[in-house]
């Protein structure tokens, strides 16, 4: 069965909660972007608030701007179940403190994605490289695979040419979709990226 792919944007729902203060937090947060383990960096007694200008409506998953995954434990209860924690996906709990600085009853994860696949079709996407560098890539805005070069086990990866962006599986997604998960939004691949 042939499978399509998608990446992660943000939900903008008005109504949805939203982590802002990940780097005044964690020192070394932009690990978090790289695909390398986290939990030297990120202990579970990490405490991050809800911003105060952002909505009151929980969401299985919690927008951002800084690219995370912030994931409810019915989401962590899918990565699981499809074998995903551990070597393709690092669980990082984390306190979730309401905007009065209250514990939040769920607890919440960061689900950091450790697979990286060399698979950016660089002559169809849309990209920009870092200034001053030939290699390193400043943002893709169309992004589209080399599918052959895809292992048939990758359900939750990142592209390995830019690491940033992370990727899932179509089956990954309905998995998401069937478990009633909210907050989540994605991006077909070949489609424009929203800046």
């Amino acid at each position: 069965m042939p499978y399509s792919f998608y990446t992660f944007g943000h939900a903008l729902d008005s109504r949805a909660v939203e982590i802002v203060d990940l780097p005044d937090k964690v020192e070394d947060y932009f690990y978090l972007s790289d695909g390398v383990p986290m939990a030297p960096y990120l202990p579970p007694t990490t405490e991050l608030r809800l911003y105060e200008e952002a909505g009151d409506m929980f969401t299985d998953f919690i927008d951002n701007p800084d690219g995370v995954l912030y994931v409810s434990p019915q989401v962590c209860e899918v990565l699981s179940s499809r074998g995903l924690v551990g070597a393709a996906v690092e669980l990082l709990p984390f306190v979730l403190l309401d905007k009065r600085g209250r514990r939040v009853r769920e607890s919440y994860a960061i689900a950091n994605p450790l697979v990286s696949v060399p698979c950016l079709d660089f002559e169809r996407s849309k990209y920009r490289r870092r200034a001053g560098s030939p290699i390193e890539l400043a943002e893709v805005n169309l992004l589209h695979l080399r599918e052959d070069a895809l292992p048939e086990d990758v359900q939750l990866f990142r592209v390995a040419e830019f690491t940033e962006m992370m990727v899932l599986r179509s089956d990954l997604l309905d998995a998401f979709h069937q478990a009633g998960l909210t907050g989540l939004a994605v991006h077909p691949t070949g489609t424009t990226i929203p800046g």
